[in-house]
């Protein structure tokens, strides 16, 4: 066994670094792309980011000027997510010849907490300047970069990475036209008394030419040249995934006192998956064709044509005109129209990839229509601008070169899950952890009893019913030290409550059946029949192999290009290395977490059965620790979100991201269940197991939206 394990771990950490460097390898495009891990400090607290850079847009003259200037993309993941869960969009646009920039949002991944750019509460898509949470930050950073081509910077996001692209597009590009600014600027700098007819046309040189003494002329041209160089280098493409274009609803204006109506100034893509969150689901598939929003977004009055460009057409008067119809998003993209629209900044498309709103993270579509926009728009693809005779290459866009590495990802993800077992079996044999170990007790209960499959069926149910709706319990603690993550503190404070009803039903049935029938004590019954020595020596081993796991994570993280161990199924569980500020975080919720582990190390060992192979009774119970979070996880995600884009059991306000937590916990269940398993076989206690369990899964719980720190 003790050489088994050996091998185990030694066969799992070559399988690990294998998938390490094949990650490298597949996200930089085998060395053509330069990644770089990017921390900027505007606020005293990190923003970090992920830079995929093509080599050849690096290259310097003798002087150290660079010879090439490439068109740019922020990415911008969304509400509680890293910036690695939209990689299948970072990878695709960096593989067709952009610089791209995927940054953690502040609170976010290895981004750190801060007052100034976050927020101490649950950020609103809809009412806050969700730009601010690090894209205006990261935006001014990639305007020092001699490489990046100033006048071509897209951006795309997600969720609340979505509404913050809409942001940055309202305050970038604004709803002025350049014309309409210059007439500003004659109106209010010079007093030029404007007509409606000229706001219509269009001509703020010919009204200046007529209306302005030669000194002004001179001086309205140099303002012009600056309102000119503002205008060209504004964020004015930008791709939207599944959430509202905050921000950007059309709207009537004042130019040169003057009230028209105007669009903001940039070329949006808008994808609403299917089940988004502003659709109705696969069972009324064409709803965000006939939306209102839609037909208020592509200025249209009949509903509109997935997949086609719709191109604004300006309006001279407080009435808006109807969009004209033009081709479809993999049509000619070279097409004059199409070209002259992208220029003006007035292209709008709708596209409806399948999948609910979590599915944008490995939506393969979202992927491919993404990098056909930006090519459309900034007529670009694989470091060429497009011809006639080149614009054959965007057939190599498929959005599927990404699928790879997440499934190199998922194996990593399962090399170090089959680790931890060897691992700790290494560390228990050091000499001081030699107490622990005892053979565990002789089941005692059969398959035959009644009363046992009742009692399991219904510590199953319980938690599986009162989720959905128990998460909300939480959802009013406010943001303090104790309370450092917002997803986290929810489910944990569900868990607590959950595992204090549950441990009074275990105790009453322990009266009422199991000491008249098995005449055994409590403790002994659920493996907790042992000392305080062994209780801080299990402490003392889960936080080695903690430690060992953190390490390797770090390790993972830093050399393979902010690497991550994930494992997709409906929602992800992510295994990535920690920020110094989660370290904290980590630890208050091992806390808030163990007594949920414990018992439920409890329920499993207690489960053995006398008349049931060992073996086979370990898989039958890991299956059912998980099978009630799967089901629940079916209903809400299958039957609800993509069905109908609603949860099948409603959530309280503000708690939907905690359907996504569902893979986690079924996921967690079923592995936490075989883990404490082998431990209590190994030291006939449920202690080192939950322990164990706790250190490990809290890992990936809390790796999500940090809304309080020391900072």
């Amino acid at each position: 066994m003790k050489d088994k394990s050996k091998r185990m771990i030694v066969i799992c950490l070559v399988i690990i670094f294998l998938t390490g460097i094949i990650t490298h390898m597949s996200k930089s495009d085998n060395g053509s792309i330069v990644i770089k891990e990017v921390t900027i400090s505007p606020y005293g607290a990190d923003l970090s980011a992920s830079m995929y850079i093509p080599k050849a847009a690096l290259e310097t003259d003798e002087n150290g000027s660079f010879l090439n200037q490439y068109p740019a993309v922020i990415v911008n993941a969304g509400f509680t997510n890293s910036r690695s869960w939209l990689d299948n969009v970072s990878m695709e646009l960096a593989k067709s010849g952009y610089v791209v920039v995927s940054f953690d949002m502040y609170g976010h991944g290895h981004s750190e907490y801060t007052i100034n750019r976050g927020y101490s509460k649950v950020p609103s898509p809809f009412e806050d300047d969700t730009s601010l949470l690090g894209a205006v930050d990261m935006l001014n950073y990639v305007r020092s970069l001699g490489f990046v081509d100033q006048t071509r910077i897209g951006m795309c996001g997600h969720s609340l990475g979505g509404s913050a692209t809409g942001r940055m597009a309202e305050k970038s590009a604004g709803f002025f036209t350049l014309q309409d600014q210059l007439l500003n600027l004659l109106h209010d700098t010079f007093g030029v008394a404007v007509t409606p007819e000229q706001v219509a046309e269009q001509n703020a040189d010919a009204v200046a030419a007529a209306s302005l003494s030669a000194e002004d002329l001179g001086a309205y041209h140099i303002m012009k040249e600056a309102i000119s160089a503002e205008y060209n280098t504004a964020v004015r493409n930008i791709a939207v995934f599944d959430s509202d274009v905050a921000g950007c609803t059309p709207k009537e204006v004042e130019v040169a006192g003057v009230p028209v109506w105007r669009d903001v100034q940039a070329n949006i893509i808008w994808l609403g998956n299917i089940s988004g969150g502003m659709a109705k689901g696969a069972q009324q598939p064409d709803f965000l064709l006939s939306k209102p929003d839609t037909l208020t977004f592509h200025s249209q009055s009949a509903p509109v044509e997935r997949d086609i460009w719709y191109a604004l057409n300006l309006s001279g008067t407080q009435e808006r005109l109807d969009s004209t119809k033009l081709t479809g998003l993999y049509g000619d993209v070279l097409a004059p129209s199409v070209q002259e629209s992208a220029h003006s900044n007035s292209l709008r498309l709708l596209t409806t990839p399948h999948g609910w709103h979590g599915y944008t993270y490995f939506s393969v579509q979202t992927a491919k229509d993404t990098v056909q926009f930006f090519s459309t728009v900034f007529s670009y693809y694989q470091g060429q601008t497009l011809t006639a005779q080149n614009v054959n290459l965007l057939s190599s866009n498929t959005g599927m070169r990404w699928v790879f590495k997440d499934v190199i990802s998922a194996i990593a993800f399962f090399a170090l899950i089959f680790m931890i077992l060897p691992l700790t079996d290494l560390v228990m044999r050091l000499p001081f952890f030699a107490s622990m170990q005892k053979p565990a007790p002789q089941p005692v209960e059969s398959k035959r009893a009644p009363v046992f499959w009742v009692f399991m069926a219904l510590m199953i149910l319980i938690p599986v019913c009162t989720y959905s709706q128990g998460v909300g319990w939480g959802s009013k603690i406010a943001a303090s030290p104790l309370s450092t993550v917002q997803l986290a503190t929810q489910t944990a404070f569900w868990a607590i409550v959950i595992t204090a009803i549950l441990l009074v039903l275990m105790v009453v049935k322990y009266f009422f059946y199991d000491k008249k029938k098995f005449q055994t004590s409590f403790w002994s019954l659920y493996g907790l029949d042992t000392g305080w020595k062994n209780i801080l020596k299990s402490v003392a081993l889960a936080l080695i192999v903690f430690g060992m796991v953190s390490v390797l994570l770090t390790v993972y993280y830093n050399l393979f290009d902010a690497a991550h161990m994930k494992f997709t199924l409906g929602g992800a569980v992510m295994f990535a290395g920690l920020s110094k500020t989660q370290y904290y975080s980590w630890l208050l919720y091992v806390i808030y977490f163990l007594p949920f582990y414990l018992l439920n190390s409890m329920l499993v060992n207690s489960a053995r059965l006398k008349d049931m192979n060992e073996t086979l009774n370990t898989w039958l119970v890991a299956g059912i620790n998980c099978v009630g979070m799967f089901i629940l996880a079916f209903f809400q995600i299958i039957l609800g979100l993509y069905r109908t884009s609603a949860a099948f059991f409603r959530v309280p306000p503000g708690s939907s991201a905690t359907i996504y937590n569902l893979s986690f916990f079924f996921v967690m269940l079923f592995i936490s269940a075989i883990y404490t398993r082998k431990l209590y076989e190994k030291t006939g206690s449920s202690v080192p197991g939950a322990m164990v369990n706790a250190m490990i899964f809290t890992i990936p719980a809390i790796q999500v939206f940090t809304y309080y720190s020391f900072l």
